[in-house]
């Protein structure tokens, strides 16, 4: 007999309104817009600027804020 190992369950959890709110300002500050380019610094070796470290928080904030309401399974 042969025994069966579990297989682990991948579970999509769906971002949340705020989670997408602080993606989309990040994404158009570093990667830029039709009618804004992206921001030098961010696309650059040296660190984030001072906008773009923000905008990684409040999205970190954001995503921890939702791990914290999601039940354990």
């Amino acid at each position: 007999m042969t025994t069966r190992t579990p297989t682990p369950r991948i579970q999509n959890i769906p971002w949340s309104p705020a989670e997408e709110a602080a993606y989309r300002v990040l994404v158009e500050h570093t990667g830029g817009t039709e009618t804004t380019g992206p921001c030098p610094r961010c696309n650059s070796p040296e660190r984030d600027c001072e906008t773009g470290t923000e905008m990684r928080r409040a999205l970190r904030d954001a995503t921890r804020a939702r791990s914290n309401q999601t039940p354990n399974r």
